[in-house]
């Protein structure tokens, strides 16, 4: 059996031997392509992430949040903004507490409000 290493060094003393078999191997590629991958394709297992189950789902206190909080505000706005959802968390955590939801409410979303008035984005430019 040969060594490795013996097979590395005459690799390298003989570079066209390489070059001529990618030469062999493009021009096999060109004429007769490489076929169809699809069953080899679907065989893999997939590498993506599982999806992730949507937010306050599966239980009656996230109806209830969701009913005491009102209906998400939809806009043109591209960008997504996480205070609805902080306000349902508000409103359960509130609901499992025993105190009122929709004074947690009120109260979290005027201070989350209250600091988006205060802050401001700084423009490096400027």
């Amino acid at each position: 059996m040969a060594d490795s290493a013996c097979h590395q060094a005459w690799r390298a003393a003989h570079p066209e031997c390489r070059a001529r078999q990618n030469q062999l191997r493009n021009e096999r590629r060109l004429r007769a392509g490489r076929g169809d991958r699809s069953a080899e394709y679907a065989a893999r297992r997939s590498r993506a992430l599982p999806p992730l189950p949507g937010l306050h789902r599966g239980h009656d206190l996230f109806a209830l949040a969701r009913r005491i909080v009102g209906p998400r505000p939809t806009s043109l706005v591209t960008l997504y903004d996480p205070l609805y959802d902080d306000l349902l968390s508000e409103a359960t955590l509130a609901l499992v507490e025993g105190s009122d939801p929709r004074a947690a409410v009120r109260a979290y979303g005027a201070r989350e409000r209250g600091f988006g008035r205060l802050t401001c984005p700084l423009l490096e430019a400027a």
